[in-house]
């Protein structure tokens, strides 16, 4: 979506993109050659799953990247706007690696990353907000949306566990529906499409999805950064339903 009054140039919402990629990328990369010159890459069961699913993400990315998305490089030097709907989706395929725990992740790295996309998030908030029908509507969901994004629980290994095998299967599955529903929303908030993220199936995906993975992991640990913003996506969602009902116009 072209906005007719651009404050905010698409070149420097894309640079903000590369910065994610580029520091994701490394920061992943340095853990499996850490891990490889140590001698423990794929050292046991979990490592061989984790570390095989960060090859896969950055491999998809790096495909996704040099072959189908053209316009996002050329956006990179004033070339017009990128490709917002494969970008997300790339976006989303490289966030799979940083979602899984490996040896000698460092995790204030990853957190860099994730604020480069969120600022571009801002951005392109910032970008269709004067051409927006719905502004509260606009900036609520991107509060809602960044919430929901620390609410994606990462794959840790628990061996302490009754049964560390099934909690790690349920925690793939209930990361990579995360990952799929943030990138869902993602895509509809730069496509200009994102004044209204309260997305019921989303919602509660991440509702039982992070309830069962807290449950299961009580015994072992309490994931409270998980916890913190599962709550407090789950207020944001109802209290943004209620509001976004009665902001609703009456025909």
């Amino acid at each position: 979506m072209t906005t007719s009054r651009r404050s905010i140039p698409h070149t420097l919402l894309s640079w903000f993109f590369l910065l994610y990629f580029v520091i994701l990328f490394a920061e992943r990369t340095q853990s499996l050659i850490r891990a490889a010159a140590a001698g423990q890459l794929f050292s046991s069961r979990f490592e061989i799953v984790a570390e095989v699913t960060v090859c896969v993400s950055l491999l998809a990315a790096v495909v996704l990247l040099g072959f189908f998305n053209g316009s996002f490089w050329k956006s990179l030097f004033g070339g017009g706007q990128p490709d917002y709907a494969k970008l997300s989706v790339t976006s989303g395929v490289i966030l799979i690696s940083g979602m899984v725990h490996t040896l000698y992740t460092i995790p204030a790295i990853q957190f860099v990353s994730y604020g480069m996309l969120i600022f571009a998030m801002i951005l392109r908030t910032v970008q269709l907000t004067p051409t927006s029908g719905n502004r509260f509507g606009l900036w609520y969901s991107l509060g809602y949306l960044t919430a929901f994004s620390m609410a994606i629980p990462v794959v840790y290994q628990y061996d302490r566990l009754p049964d560390p095998i099934l909690f790690t299967v349920i925690e793939y599955l209930v990361m990579a529906a995360l990952v799929v529903s943030f990138t869902i929303m993602l895509r509809r908030l730069f496509l200009g499409k994102g004044e209204n993220l309260l997305l019921w199936l989303p919602f509660a995906a991440m509702v039982l999805g992070d309830t069962a993975v807290l449950w299961m992991g009580w015994t072992d640990t309490i994931n409270s950064f998980v916890l913190i913003f599962a709550a407090l996506s789950a207020v944001l969602f109802l209290t943004g339903t209620i509001i976004f009902l009665l902001r609703k116009p009456k025909v």
